[in-house]
């Protein structure tokens, strides 16, 4: 038995699993990345053209994350667990390729965009936790070997770390980038009040 399917089956919940850790697990899966992306559209309606456009990069991540796991699905013939006839599947899921778990690739989409382009750091650890419960859920549910979501969570970081670089620095030139990107903060060069002196020399 491969390491991965050992992992799987230590982490793949029974039926003789506590009651509670399996609802979890089902609550988990079924509605965090929903809430996920449905809390980062509500900010986008919500927020200025600032938070926007920090919104606007975790939803593009998102969905890159999504599109690109759809194709490794598409392409890479990896069979899920119960096919293999290994574990307890609790939810129905049609035979279809495991390989990255789209899941995973999202809610670390998610995670990561966050992590990028919070202002505060607890909040990209919040995302981080969220994810890793969606990962985690997804094994114990029996619908992906531990390599899925791990194969998942690189696509999401990548995905995210891509995005969160194109929409920055390419359709927002400077000024506009230097006063909405989150990245380093302006120097106080920048932001000085020009002298008059200084300002009759510009004009002449």
């Amino acid at each position: 038995m491969s390491l991965d399917a050992a992992l799987f089956l230590a982490i793949n919940g029974s039926a003789a699993s506590p009651h509670w850790l399996t609802a979890l697990a089902l609550f988990v899966t079924d509605r965090l990345p929903q809430l996920m992306a449905g809390g980062a559209v509500g900010i986008f309606l919500a927020g200025d053209r600032r938070v926007r456009l920090r919104v606007l990069q975790v939803l593009a991540a998102m969905a890159m994350a999504w599109l690109l796991a759809r194709l490794g699905q598409h392409f890479i013939p990896a069979d899920r667990p119960f096919v293999l006839g290994l574990g307890t599947q609790w939810l129905p899921h049609a035979a279809s390729h495991g390989f990255p778990s789209n899941h995973a690739s999202v809610v670390f989409g998610f995670a990561t965009a966050i992590a990028l382009t919070a202002g505060r750091w607890y909040w990209g650890l919040l995302a981080l936790v969220a994810a890793v419960l969606v990962a985690w859920s997804r094994v114990y549910l029996g619908l992906h070997f531990p390599s899925d979501v791990l194969a998942g969570a690189l696509v999401g970081a990548t995905s995210a770390w891509l995005t969160c670089r194109l929409l920055v620095r390419y359709p927002m030139r400077r000024p506009l980038a230097t006063r909405l990107a989150w990245g380093p903060r302006r120097s106080l060069q920048a932001t000085e009040p020009v002298s008059k002196a200084a300002f009759q020399w510009q004009v002449h």
